[in-house]
């Protein structure tokens, strides 16, 4: 038996004698509980989760919830939930699981020391917080993870809300304790699938990249939409969903290493069939204005015009009158691309707003959709078959029709459609991901994520 399965053993038998041969106070035990919330929180433990503890205590008026011999089978119950941290990617070690036996211990007088009714009441006390604390630190980490995206890119916000972790707690302390974990965990069938693989002894050299991934369905919010759209970054491929369902599976390029593609959720609003392409001011200064500067024929060979923005309006500029060493210049000027076959966004953009300008389009580029590896864009997401997305888009729009939506994508003239329906957009970052059969599949980490958050 391993020394973690010994350990909850043990742990079972103490809590199980607990008031072997004398009865313990509540009402002590009661007082020193409320003694223990008058200084700081432990060492271990966050002023939140101490927070929470508190307030657990408090609805209780500080009684004991686990400690007392009627309450043996809540603590068993306890040290089971304890018990199944490794079911989340987590180590049951990080939850006090050696001190709350060493303090259990000390509650015992059959064998050990003889100790005084008001010591004795004091370490069951302690050993009450406790057992509620870690209770706490592991909901919280199941419920919302126990790192924060921004540690990996300060673009990445979580978008899952905490539960009422001390109100479920404290329902779940009198009514049943083992489907607590269940209640408070993310509810995505992804989630659920890679809990079964990072116990599995079979993917046992892949458990800490599964948990990574188990870490990062804490921070996606926990609805995803009756339809959406799900990018997933480190395995090149899009998804549009109908619920639960992938009904378009198809592969995309994604922001080089050195231009990531943020990872976040927004509504997509607006399909653009042949969309100018407004050139971002830092390919303007490291790309097209170099370019320019070197052959006076790039900006007409690739269908580039300059636009001067006044209050009027926009005013052509002739490309032989910019100053192309002259960066104050340069910032004065819009660089847009004309509509057409040779547009960097392809013959459609799609377009959820969004602090990052980022977006899905089309791309010329098709041969990179042949690569393995397909992070070669500035940050926005390049799709492998736009003219089924947009049709997807637009299924509950009865005036666009197959044949409407061909043509004006090859139309050369920018148009703008509205949804009828916004759709939900998520951009994610997950490296095991569960095929339809459950099945857990590994793909690389591109942009070193993975890396980032073991280290933390």
């Amino acid at each position: 038996m391993g020394t973690r399965a010994c350990i909850a053993t043990s742990f079972i038998a103490l809590i199980l004698c607990v008031g072997c041969g004398k009865a313990d106070d509540p009402g002590t035990v009661s007082a020193y509980i409320d003694q223990l919330f008058a200084g700081k929180a432990p060492a271990h433990v966050s002023a939140e989760a101490w927070k929470d503890t508190h307030e657990f205590y408090s609805r209780r008026r500080h009684a004991p919830a686990w400690t007392m011999a009627e309450q043996a089978m809540q603590a068993n119950d306890a040290v089971a939930v304890i018990g199944r941290a490794p079911e989340h990617g987590l180590h049951s070690a990080d939850y006090d699981e050696q001190e709350i036996v060493r303090l259990r211990t000390l509650s015992m007088s059959e064998d050990g020391p003889e100790i005084g009714s008001h010591e004795r009441a004091r370490i069951l006390a302690e050993t009450d917080v406790r057992i509620t604390t870690a209770l706490l630190r592991l909901g919280r980490d199941v419920a919302i993870g126990r790192t924060k995206p921004e540690r990996l890119d300060p673009r990445w916000k979580s978008q899952r809300k905490a539960p009422d972790l001390v109100g479920t707690l404290t329902a779940a302390a009198d009514h049943g304790l083992l489907m607590w974990l269940d209640s408070i965990k993310p509810k995505h069938a992804q989630y659920a699938a890679l809990q079964k693989a990072v116990t599995d002894p079979a993917m046992a050299e892949s458990a800490e990249k599964i948990a990574l991934n188990l870490e990062r369905w804490r921070w996606m919010p926990d609805e995803l939409g009756g339809r959406y759209i799900i990018v997933n970054i480190p395995s090149f491929h899009l998804e549009a969903h109908q619920g639960e369902q992938a009904v378009l599976p198809m592969k995309v390029v994604v922001g080089t290493n050195e231009n990531k593609t943020p990872v976040f959720s927004d509504k997509m609003t607006t399909t653009v069939f042949s969309p100018y392409w407004n050139v971002p001011d830092s390919i303007v200064e490291g790309e097209t204005a170099p370019a320019a500067a070197r052959d006076p024929n790039f900006l007409r060979r690739n269908n580039i015009e300059i636009l001067r923005l006044t209050k009027s309006g926009a005013i052509p500029v002739d490309p032989s009158t910019v100053k192309w060493d002259d960066p104050e210049e340069l910032k004065a000027l819009a660089f847009r691309q004309k509509p057409g076959a040779s547009n960097a966004l392809g013959h459609v953009k799609f377009l959820f707003p969004n602090p990052y300008n980022v977006y899905l389009h089309d791309t010329p580029a098709d041969a990179l959709f042949a690569r393995p590896g397909r992070a070669f864009s500035h940050g926005c997401v390049r799709v492998e078959h736009p003219e089924a997305l947009a049709k997807w888009l637009l299924m509950d729009d009865p005036e666009w029709t197959d044949n409407r939506i061909v043509e004006a994508m090859e139309a050369g003239e920018e148009q703008q459609v509205k949804l009828k329906q916004e759709i939900p957009v998520h951009i994610v970052y997950f490296t095991a991901w569960a095929d339809d059969a459950g099945a857990v599949r590994l793909v690389p980490d591109v942009y070193g994520y993975d890396a980032t958050q073991s280290s933390h």
